[in-house]
């Protein structure tokens, strides 16, 4: 008992090892220092091992230079808990939560266990975001996602990629639309595909400016031009296959053989190159169409000559075979007009800058920035390159004269903050249902509590990269989530490592 002695503090303990194992004890050492602490011999030789020990493992070589200190964690309820919700976030299925949680906590809970505590997370989250009724300040856009043969209606705004609705209905007809959208009667605008159920939605909800999406129509009409181009190089490359089996034959009627296959090849590989030729030249005057500002004049587009241009366009392809060129046929026609809706809003958040800094500096930064977007999005002829190579330049000197360098920094930050912000279409709902996808695809069966959960944390977590680097959407809004936001779900803080011996 006399080793667990509180009285004998760890400097006497140290000092009585270090006199016990020294090879030049003096005989009786070990009656004096029993005698000394009031202790046995058998005490005495018992701090003399312990002793021995800690000097041989705390002086043990370890691994050259620095080293990373080794942390441990606790596992508790707590932890398990988080470390479900976060791998749910991530698109883990719940049976695999299991797996995950008992490979790397080596703490196995049930499927039923795990469920439940989702269940109760889904629930809290879904209080909170009830609670959190952020007034719409910006343009927003909408779409649907299928899941277990029912809808997930999507609301979410342009600017903050704030999800202002996310829930399972029976179906996504214009009533239901429109009953979702009532209180959000104020956005600038509301961007969607062309749906019906949305834009029957929109304008029982008398939502004023609707949006429709310029990438559902571009993303089919560059996919065609792409597929035509391949289709054009291979009958290229089997022209010259040929041409190389008609150089190695020998013989006349092998010759006579080879030249009419090159022959037939021939007419098909023209055909197909003008094909390509004709599509690539409607391709891009629609492309031309999808630019904010129109390069001659530094304004916005002409809506009614793009309408028209669209739409004759149109008229183009509804004579072309196959499928896909009637379809772009009819939505070029149909989905012309509300193509160009976003120009009122557009204009009027312009206005400010053009009386502040002078219209005709607006136009010259304007045009700079469109040069720039259009650089980043297709590759264009070196004439036409260099063309607006000079217009850049001529602009930008038009520019510093009109305002000066210290001003024209300024104003072009503005500009390029407006005029990159989501104006044409419902691309980013598109790019939240993509998010939401695998989550729902890795569960068998998803319900409102799942979409709760996602809007929640969606909602809380900051970006890592782009403008919005560092902010989330909550704290865009103008909301005041804190760090840890599953503080908010009824969860503890995560504890904190500890490194052995503290």
């Amino acid at each position: 008992m006399g080793a667990r002695r509180d009285d004998i503090t760890n400097e006497a303990r140290m000092q009585i090892a270090i006199e016990i194992l020294s090879s030049n004890r003096e005989y009786g050492t070990v009656t004096n220092v029993a005698e000394q602490y009031d202790v046995s011999r058998q005490t005495v030789y018992d701090i003399a091992d312990k002793g021995e020990q800690v000097l041989l493992e705390g002086l043990q070589p370890g691994p050259h230079g620095p080293q990373v200190g080794g942390n441990t964690i606790d596992v508790d309820l707590n932890r398990l808990v988080r470390g479900s919700v976060v791998l749910t976030e991530a698109g883990v299925s719940q049976r695999d939560v299991c797996f995950c949680l008992a490979e790397l906590l080596d703490s196995e809970p049930s499927l039923g266990w795990v469920n439940a505590q989702l269940s109760k997370v889904e629930e809290t989250a879904a209080e909170v975001n009830q609670t959190w009724q952020p007034p719409v300040k910006e343009s927003m856009s909408g779409d649907e996602l299928y899941s277990n043969g029912q809808p997930n209606l999507l609301q979410v705004g342009n600017d903050s990629l704030y999800i202002y609705e996310l829930s399972r209905q029976a179906n996504c007809e214009g009533e239901t639309w429109g009953r979702l959208l009532l209180d959000k009667t104020n956005c600038l605008q509301f961007a969607s595909d062309a749906g019906t159920g949305l834009a029957a939605g929109v304008k029982a909800a008398d939502i004023k400016i609707h949006q429709l999406d310029w990438d559902h129509l571009l993303r089919p009409l560059w996919g065609q031009a792409t597929r035509l181009e391949k289709q054009a190089y291979t009958a290229v490359e089997k022209i010259q296959e040929r041409t190389l089996l008609f150089d190695k034959s020998t013989t006349e009627k092998r010759l006579q053989q080879h030249l009419e296959k090159w022959e037939q090849l021939k007419v098909k590989e023209t055909e197909q190159i003008e094909m390509f030729d004709a599509f690539y030249r409607i391709a891009r005057s629609v492309d031309d169409c999808f630019a904010l500002i129109n390069l001659e004049s530094g304004q916005l587009q002409d809506s009614s000559t793009c309408i028209i241009k669209l739409q004759a366009l149109g008229e183009q392809l509804q004579s072309w075979p196959e499928p896909i060129y009637q379809k772009l046929s009819s939505n070029l026609k149909n989905w012309a007009p509300n193509l160009f809706s976003y120009q009122v809003v557009l204009s009027q958040a312009l206005e400010p800058l053009q009386v502040h800094y002078g219209s005709q500096a607006i136009v010259a930064l304007c045009r700079i920035w469109q040069i720039e977007a259009d650089y980043k999005r297709h590759p264009l002829p070196l004439p036409e390159r260099q063309r607006r190579q000079t217009l850049w330049e001529e602009s930008l000197d038009e520019a510093v004269v009109l305002l000066g360098e210290e001003q024209l920094w300024k104003a072009w930050e503005k500009v390029s903050q407006l005029l990159g912000r989501s104006w044409r279409g419902s691309m980013l709902a598109e790019c939240i249902n993509s998010l939401l996808r695998p989550v729902l695809d890795k569960r068998k069966h998803t319900d409102q509590g799942c979409l709760e959960l996602f809007r929640f944390l969606h909602n809380t977590r900051p970006f890592k990269r782009g403008k919005r680097a560092g902010h989330s959407p909550a704290q865009l809004v103008g909301l005041r989530p804190p760090d840890d936001p599953l503080l908010l779900l009824g969860l503890k803080a995560k504890c904190q490592s500890n490194y052995p011996g503290n």
